[in-house]
């Protein structure tokens, strides 16, 4: 019988051969995707920075100051956000008195614009139907949502220098256009109250940043411009030994006036501005209030009147 031979095991095919890992392969593997991750982290990091430096006083009056009404709006919403963070993430804008002035500047103008326009559509509607008139004054909505803006942006910073452009708001009531100026006088008389919450909140400022906002309305209260007027305001605010000059803006007297308004909104609104602004009328005025029989008009205006 022929003797059986041991069979070598043969390999099976289909099975690669087991090696190490090359270093070249362990690169591929893990430094390659790293990188990557890297080059993006990194550009991102680029791109937040570009962004956050660009986020400056100067940066936004530029975009408001643009004709492009895309931009103007934009920089408008982003600067609404920011003046309602918390203390310290705004505090860059709201202890700042140039850029609070810079502000009031456009203010100013947006409402000489307005007159202009508002003056223009009384003489075209004044014989038409009162439907055509409505749609007439509708056409002069965002003029009235720019002053708006502009003046809540006033009402949330420290430095009260938009107080004069806030009364002349809230004490206008001569205009055809009674819904929008209705909802605009409210508008300014919310933001004039949140002014002086802002305005107290000045005295829990650091000494050194409360220092340099006195300085630099002194400087800018030089003069007899509009602007030196709306400082001299702020510094009757803020500086103790400041004194009332004939071109400063009483609040007090400003609410005293308005409490004489037809509109009730309006006078509920100056008793609840009476918490944050004081003077010799406050007092006689809380008290008329108190006795107020409701008289006058209630209109209801709504944002898409």
């Amino acid at each position: 019988m022929p003797s059986e031979q041991p069979q070598t095991p043969t390999r099976d095919p289909g099975l690669p051969p087991v090696e190490p890992p090359s270093g070249r392969f362990l690169a591929q593997l893990f430094a390659v995707p790293g990188l990557i991750v890297l080059v993006v982290v990194l550009g991102l990091l680029l791109v937040f920075y570009a962004l956050k430096s660009g986020q400056s006083p100067e940066s936004f009056l530029t975009q408001l100051d643009s004709d492009n009404a895309d931009i103007r709006w934009r920089a408008a919403s982003d600067l609404a956000q920011i003046l309602k963070r918390p203390e310290r993430d705004s505090l860059r804008w709201r202890a700042d008195p140039k850029f609070a002035l810079d502000l009031a500047e456009r203010l100013h103008g947006a409402l000489t614009e307005l007159d202009r326009v508002e003056k223009e559509t009384q003489a075209k509607v004044a014989n038409l139907p009162a439907a055509e008139q409505e749609a007439a004054w509708r056409r002069l909505a965002n003029q009235r949502h720019y002053i708006n803006f502009l003046a809540s942006a006033l009402g949330d910073v420290h430095v009260p220098v938009g107080v004069p452009l806030l009364a002349d708001i809230c004490r206008r009531d001569d205009t055809g256009d009674v819904k929008g100026s209705t909802m605009q006088r409210r508008k300014a008389l919310w933001s004039l109250a949140n002014l002086g919450e802002n305005t107290r909140g000045f005295a829990k400022l650091p000494s050194e940043k409360q220092a340099e906002i006195l300085d630099a309305l002194r400087a800018e209260s030089a003069g007899t411009t509009r602007r030196a007027g709306w400082a001299r305001t702020a510094l009757y605010y803020l500086d103790p030994s400041a004194t009332a000059s004939g071109d400063v803006v009483k609040v007090d007297e400003v609410l005293a006036k308005v409490a004489e308004s037809k509109d009730r909104y309006l006078r509920e609104q100056v008793a609840l501005a009476f918490n944050f602004w004081d003077g010799p009328l406050a007092e006689p005025t809380l008290l008329k209030l108190a006795a107020d029989d409701g008289h006058g008009t209630l209109l209801r205006v709504t944002e898409t009147d």
